[in-house]
C-alpha cells in the first residue's frame, strides 16, 4: 500500500488554512484531507459534536474511521496527506510530522475564533504533548504557502 503521511498539529497550528496552498502547490499524485472535513459547520458528525472533551468517548471511533478512509484511498496506489490534531498513539500509521506554531500565536488566533479560556488551555497542552511525541516539526506561523511548501518538501523526501 502507498504511504501514508500523517501532519498533526493542536488547534490555531494552521492545518485548515494550508489545505488550499497544498492543494495548490503539490506536483505529485497526492490526496490532501484534513480530518476536519468530514464535520459540518457546527463541528459535527452523525450528531456527535466530535471536537467537544464531552464526546472523548467517540473519538476512537472516529479515528478508526479515517484509518479506514486511508486506505480507501491508498489502495489505489495514490499516497495521502491526512492533517489531524491526533498523536501516533490515536492513529498508529503513517509517518509524521508536527505542524507548530508560538503558544502565544496559538492563543491569539484561538481568541479571535472566541474559544474559552479553558479550551485554548488545553489547546496549548495538546500542543505541548506533541512536540513530544512529535519532535519534527515545521512552523505555521509563516504564511500558509511558506508551510505548504515545507510540508511538502517533507512528503517528497
Amino acid at each position: 500500500m502507498t504511504r501514508l503521511f500523517v501532519v498533526c498539529g493542536a488547534p490555531g497550528a494552521g492545518k485548515s488554512t494550508v489545505i488550499p496552498e497544498l492543494l495548490r502547490l503539490r506536483s505529485k499524485q497526492l490526496v490532501v484531507m484534513d480530518m476536519d472535513e468530514l464535520l459540518d459547520h457546527e463541528g459535527r458528525v452523525l450528531g456527535v459534536t466530535i471536537a467537544d472533551p464531552s464526546a472523548a468517548r467517540h473519538w476512537p471511533a472516529y479515528n478508526a474511521l479515517w484509518l479506514r478512509i486511508t486506505e480507501l484511498v491508498r489502495r489505489s496506489g495514490t499516497p495521502m496527506l491526512l492533517l489531524t490534531p491526533g498523536i501516533p498513539t490515536e492513529l498508529p500509521e503513517g509517518r509524521w510530522l508536527h505542524l507548530d506554531c508560538p503558544d502565544a500565536i496559538r492563543r491569539k488566533r484561538l481568541t479571535e475564533r472566541d474559544w474559552p479560556e479553558q479550551q485554548i488551555a488545553g489547546a496549548l497542552e495538546d500542543a505541548a504533548e506533541m512536540r513530544k511525541l512529535v519532535p519534527r516539526s515545521v512552523p505555521g506561523d509563516g504564511t500558509p504557502e511558506e508551510s505548504a511548501r515545507l510540508i511538502l518538501a517533507w512528503v517528497n523526501e
